[in-house]
C-alpha cells in the first residue's frame, strides 16, 4: 500500500499548481479591470516565482504585468518586463504596441518608431488599425525632432544607440555607480547634445565640482528651464563644504502624468 500512496501524491501535487496559478492569474485579471494594478503587480509577482520557465501562461502574465507596470506608470520597469515577454512573443501585435509605449515614456523615441512599426505590421484587428497607424505618426514625428536636433546626417539607428546609453546612464545612476554613469553619459553626449543635466549630476556625486559646474552650465546653455540642473548648480558651494548628498532625485519626465493623452496602452 506505501508504494500505491506515493504516486497518488505526487499525482494530486502535479495537478493542483496549474490550477492555482490560472486562479491567481484570474484574480489579476480581475484587479486590472477594476483598476486595482498595484494589487496586480503583486499576484503578477507571485506568479512569475513558482510559475516553470517554459510554462504556456508565462508570457500572459509577462503582459499584463508589463501593462500592469504601465498604468502605474512605472516606464522603466514596464519596459523591462515587456521586452522580457517579446522573447517568448515576438509575433504579438499588442505586445509590441505597449512595449513601444513604455518606450515613448522612457524615452526612447527611436525604439518607439521600430516598436510600433511591428505592431502594425503583425495587426490583424481592424478595430486596432487608426489606432497604431495614428500612434506610429505620432512616434516618428517625436523621433524627426529629436533627430533633426542631432544634425542633418544623424540617423534612427544612432538616435536608438544614443538613448540606450542615456537609459544606462540613468540605471547606473539609480545604482550609485557614478562613474559608470558617467562613462555611459560622455558617450551618449559623443553622439550629439545630450545630457548633460545628468552627466553633471553624475560628475558631482564623484566630488568633482568644477567638471560638474561646466556640464550643468552646459544643460542650461542648451535648455535655461532645466529645474534640475538649475538646483544642482545652485547646491554646488554647499556640496564643496559638506559633500554631495546621498538623497539624490532622478527626472522621470512622465511619472506623475495623467496619461489623457489619446495613445493608450492596451488592457485586453
Amino acid at each position: 500500500m506505501s508504494k500505491k500512496s506515493k504516486p497518488s501524491k505526487q499525482k494530486k501535487s502535479l495537478s493542483v499548481q496549474p490550477s492555482q496559478a490560472e486562479r491567481v492569474f484570474d484574480l489579476a485579471g480581475q484587479q486590472m479591470l477594476r483598476g486595482d494594478y498595484t494589487g496586480a503587480v503583486t499576484n503578477y509577482e507571485r506568479l512569475l516565482r513558482f510559475l516553470p520557465e517554459h510554462s504556456p501562461l508565462r508570457v500572459d502574465v509577462l503582459i499584463q504585468f508589463g501593462t500592469a507596470h504601465a498604468m502605474l506608470q512605472n516606464f522603466p520597469q514596464s519596459y523591462a518586463i515587456l521586452t522580457e515577454a517579446l522573447e517568448l512573443a515576438p509575433d504579438d501585435a499588442d505586445l509590441w504596441y505597449n512595449r513601444g509605449m513604455s518606450s515613448l515614456y522612457t524615452l526612447r523615441l527611436g525604439r518607439s518608431v521600430r516598436d510600433f512599426t511591428r505592431a502594425v505590421e503583425l495587426n490583424k484587428r481592424p478595430e486596432l488599425s487608426e489606432k497604431f497607424h495614428e500612434t506610429l505618426k505620432f512616434s516618428r514625428e517625436m523621433a524627426e525632432k529629436s533627430i533633426k536636433l542631432r544634425g542633418p546626417d544623424f540617423t534612427l539607428d544612432q538616435l536608438i544607440e544614443q538613448e540606450d546609453l542615456f537609459q544606462r546612464g540613468l540605471k547606473l545612476m539609480e545604482e550609485r555607480q557614478w562613474e559608470g554613469a558617467e562613462q555611459a553619459f560622455q558617450a551618449s553626449i559623443a553622439m550629439g547634445e545630450q545630457p548633460w543635466g545628468n552627466q553633471g549630476l553624475s560628475l558631482l556625486m564623484q566630488g568633482r565640482y568644477d567638471e560638474a559646474e561646466a556640464a550643468l552650465k552646459r544643460a542650461l546653455e542648451i535648455d535655461p528651464e532645466y529645474t534640475l540642473a538649475k538646483q544642482n548648480l545652485a547646491a554646488i558651494p554647499t556640496f564643496r563644504r559638506t559633500g554631495p548628498s546621498e538623497m539624490v532625485a532622478l527626472n522621470e519626465p512622465f511619472k506623475h502624468s495623467k496619461l489623457k493623452h489619446s495613445i493608450t496602452f492596451i488592457k485586453e
